[in-house]
């Protein structure tokens, strides 16, 4: 219970802009890596060098979203 008063908190306090664009560049950041990755890893199957693979391209909001 504790923990979700502590988000309700968290998400009612007001951030400077600076803060703010840190925030979401970090996030594209990691979407963008994320889609290399995945790109990078198909590339891998689909050439032959790999004989499996598991990726999660479009999943990049999912994999920065905040509860």
């Amino acid at each position: 219970m504790s923990g979700q008063i502590e988000s309700a908190v968290a998400l009612s306090k007001e951030i400077s802009f600076d803060e703010f664009r840190k925030v979401v560049l970090n996030d594209y950041r990691v979407a963008v890596e994320s889609r290399e990755a995945s790109i990078l890893g198909r590339k891998e199957v689909l050439t032959g060098k790999a004989k499996f693979g598991i990726f999660g391209d479009g999943k990049e909001v999912a994999q920065i979203a905040r509860p």
